[in-house]
């Protein structure tokens, strides 16, 4: 089988050499630190097993970097960790800050964490902190923050914090004097925020050069200033559309915002999979490649992979597993491939064919070099649309990327019939028409002609035993 496998190779397909640059758009896997894996248990404090219990489980800096390689093989560049800085010794999440000024021990302390932010930027990879609001000793703090449920939940029975106010033109000076040094010290590429005060300008207290997210957490609250901003609205809709099928898809945003579907203080995507009867897994391919094909960033939760479950605090931060749910991975990581192979279509103009208003939707990448059309079919059925041939598509084909499909416009046909089964995704190139593979034929004429000649000479051989 092997020498098989070596003529289909050599009959070649269609591949475009990875660039080298950076991808355009953040791809971003977001870690809760004490969740992901607990690498070094001489820094344990109040570690239980427990998975009912909000208390830490132990992960540490250096669980994350012993596995930058399989989070990056997955095509996320970007790591958006939970809260470092020193904290209760009963809080596992990291928002019942002590002192801004310190890292915290239980995860490895300064030393490790530096490690952490050096290994990913050798990988080419960028680290993003959440910065807490957690207001000590010098500042002015918030009378009514703005917390959705699970927020609620974490803050009265994990972290009894206050908050700062950030309207204060002291508090924001302080907290502005406070991330600058931070940033400074240990070389992060940005700061992240859950924003728990509606109308805050990030421009009055982020220090500047520093990119910016901002991560709202309830539908009430809204905030200017940040470079990236995720909704809540449209991360419900995001969750809702791949929950099951035939869901109205989201068009892709045109103002850059984050695109998501959960985050820490949200419930599991799986869950709405798994309140439909659906199989997580095919949910998570399909909102893998919505979100692969968006042209601006994308936040996906660790575990999200590996169908982590929960509602409800601390079940929503389970303990990550890395060796299940293997399919998925490999499937994510294929996904990634191809995005990386060809990310040029990132930066092209995008234009929608197909609303995804039924659960099937059609966009085409307009680029300088090489045309794509992406075609999500998140139904219940096998799905058929035409799509427009344009001028310069004039004897070319469309060559599918993920699945294999080859498809070429019908003689005076000004379309081409894009046919894709249910639950499935491929994202084509447009490309030049180049007929019969002529790799494919003289690998199958090898294949079978040295086969009917082993047959032949099996016969002959065994010919003048049966004379006998």
């Amino acid at each position: 089988m092997k020498y098989i496998a070596v003529l289909l190779i050599l009959g070649g397909v269609f591949h475009q050499e990875a660039s080298a640059e950076e991808k355009p758009h953040d791809r971003i896997y977001t870690i809760v630190v004490d969740r992901f894996l607990n690498a070094d248990d001489s820094n344990d404090v109040n570690v239980t097993d427990d998975e009912n219990e909000p208390l830490p489980f132990g992960g540490d800096f250096r669980g994350i970097e012993e596995n930058l390689e399989y989070i990056q093989d997955m095509g996320f560049d970007t790591l958006m960790l939970s809260p470092v800085f020193e904290k209760a010794e009963d809080d596992y999440m990291g928002y019942a800050v002590e002192n801004y000024g310190e890292i915290e021990s239980s995860f490895g302390g300064a030393e490790s964490f530096q490690s952490l932010v050096d290994a990913a930027h050798e990988m080419g990879m960028k680290v993003v902190v959440d910065m807490p609001v957690t207001a000590t000793e010098q500042y002015e703090t918030l009378d009514n923050p703005a917390l959705n449920e699970l927020q609620g939940e974490y803050y009265s029975e994990v972290a009894d914090v206050e908050f700062i106010d950030l309207s204060v033109p002291e508090n924001q000076d302080a907290y502005r004097e406070m991330a600058r040094a931070f940033v400074d010290e240990f070389g992060v590429d940005g700061l992240s925020m859950n924003v728990v005060q509606d109308g805050v300008d990030a421009e009055s207290f982020m220090p500047e050069g520093v990119t910016t997210y901002g991560i709202l957490g309830s539908e009430s609250v809204t905030a200017e200033g940040f470079d990236h901003v995720a909704s809540e609205a449209a991360r419900q809709d995001v969750a809702e559309a791949f929950s099951t099928t035939d869901k109205a898809i989201p068009a892709y945003p045109e103002d850059g915002q984050i695109l998501l579907a959960d985050h820490w203080f949200t419930e599991r995507f799986t869950k709405h999979a798994a309140d439909e009867n659906m199989f997580p897994g095919t949910r998570i391919q399909q909102l893998t490649a919505y979100l692969y094909g968006y042209p601006g960033p994308i936040s996906f939760q660790y575990g999200t992979e590996v169908a982590l479950n929960g509602e409800t605090i601390p079940q929503v931060h389970r303990q990550m597993d890395l060796w299940t749910d293997q399919e998925v991975v490999d499937y994510i990581k294929q996904i990634n491939t191809v995005f990386t192979d060809h990310q040029q279509l990132l930066d092209g103009a995008v234009t929608e064919l197909k609303s995804g208003e039924d659960g099937h939707y059609v966009v085409r990448y307009d680029t300088t070099d090489v045309d794509f059309i992406l075609n999500i079919n998140d139904t219940s059925k096998t799905e058929n649309f035409r799509v427009p041939l344009e001028a310069e598509d004039e004897g070319k084909m469309l060559s599918g990327l993920l699945i294999g499909d080859a498809l070429r416009a019908e003689e005076g046909q000004d379309s081409y019939n894009i046919v894709l089964d249910r639950e499935e995704t491929e994202l084509y190139a447009v490309i030049e028409e180049t007929g019969l593979n002529n790799g494919y034929v003289y690998a199958g004429l090898i294949i079978f002609g040295g086969f009917g000649i082993f047959i032949w000479a099996v016969a002959k051989r065994r010919k003048p035993k049966e004379e006998m």
